[in-house]
């Protein structure tokens, strides 16, 4: 059974900070009710998110990444995807880098009233902002010395006129990636982005996920962010940033290796939030977690695997714990 959805956009969450609602994070909130529902009555629920690894390549070389594949998608297989879920699910494109995709952008722009979209790139190429609904950009830093980083002279003034023209004109919210190696900087970084993307939605603070020791964080550097940073952060976080990263890095474990998650321990029956989603390769094939798929992990069921206590965020535990609260509630 597939329950039919307004294609509209979502709605910014006016709610308090535990709330699931967000425009970053796909409506999980009505995921989590829907989702219950269709399991306590035997039905399938209907999937609302497919995210689409369009291609591993990239114009940037990061230091710090290890996508180093030459697949993309065909333009044929990315409209089979869409002829089978775009109708309700939010389809969102990721890579690699998206933008070095010939044929994306003018399909996105020929396709935006038809598609919920949604957008993840480094903004070396102007996004087509007016035609997806969210769009995050990647940007680690608030001066041309990111242009090292990222291996690309000038990228750093070409995607901030680009967060500043997409910003303007769609919810754009900026990733910084906290690394050992960079986030003593990253009240700077919020402050500086509080001042120079006025229209921005969102900084959303991810944690670096690889094992590169250059970056990977110690307990020391735990201490030192949970301690000094991690408060100067709250004081200067606009509401929806703060809701973010309060949710996400809520514990000193949450930036270490290992178990980020214990109460993942268990690794056995079903991810409730992998019922709702799809995850599609290069290659077209089909998969159920974008985590899993990026950690190396090609699952085909909705099940735990041992890396959900590494690799998956507070926002994602949330979902299974409201699903599985609702389910036990009737």
């Amino acid at each position: 059974m597939r329950v039919q959805i307004s294609s509209g956009p979502l709605i910014k969450n006016q709610d308090s900070e535990k709330k699931m609602t967000s425009l970053y994070w796909d409506d999980f909130e009505r995921r989590s009710a829907e989702t219950a529902k269709a399991i306590s009555e035997g039905e399938q629920p209907p999937v609302r998110r497919v995210s689409i690894f369009i291609t591993e390549k990239c114009n940037f070389s990061c230091s710090y990444c290890n996508s180093k594949g030459v697949r993309t998608l065909s333009k044929e297989n990315f409209e089979k995807i869409l002829g089978r879920y775009g109708d309700t699910a939010i389809i969102h494109i990721t890579g690699g880098e998206p933008s070095i995709v010939s044929w994306l952008y003018p399909f996105l722009r020929e396709n935006e009233n038809k598609y919920r979209f949604h957008l993840n790139t480094n903004a070396y190429i102007e996004p087509p902002a007016s035609s997806v609904r969210r769009l995050k950009i990647s940007l680690d830093h608030c001066n041309p010395v990111w242009d090292e980083t990222v291996g690309r002279k000038g990228a750093f003034n070409r995607v901030v006129e680009n967060i500043k023209k997409a910003s303007k004109k769609t919810f754009v919210s900026v990733t910084y990636t906290l690394t050992s190696a960079n986030y003593h900087n990253a009240v700077k970084f919020a402050e500086w982005s509080n001042n120079e993307f006025p229209d921005l939605y969102a900084v959303f603070f991810s944690v670096y996920k690889g094992t590169d020791p250059r970056y990977v964080f110690s307990d020391e550097d735990a201490d030192d962010f949970f301690n000094n940073i991690l408060p100067g952060l709250k004081r200067v976080l606009p509401k929806e940033s703060l809701s973010l990263i309060v949710e996400t890095i809520d514990e000193k474990k949450r930036i270490m290796q290992g178990i980020r998650f214990p109460e993942n321990v268990s690794c056995s029956g079903t991810c409730y939030l992998s019922i709702s989603e799809r995850v599609f390769s290069p290659d077209g094939e089909e998969y159920t977690c974008s985590h899993l798929y990026r950690d190396g992990v090609f699952k085909k069921e909705p099940s735990f695997h041992e890396k959900c206590r590494y690799g998956c965020n507070r926002r994602l535990v949330m979902f299974n714990e409201e699903v599985k609260k609702r389910l036990l509630n009737g």
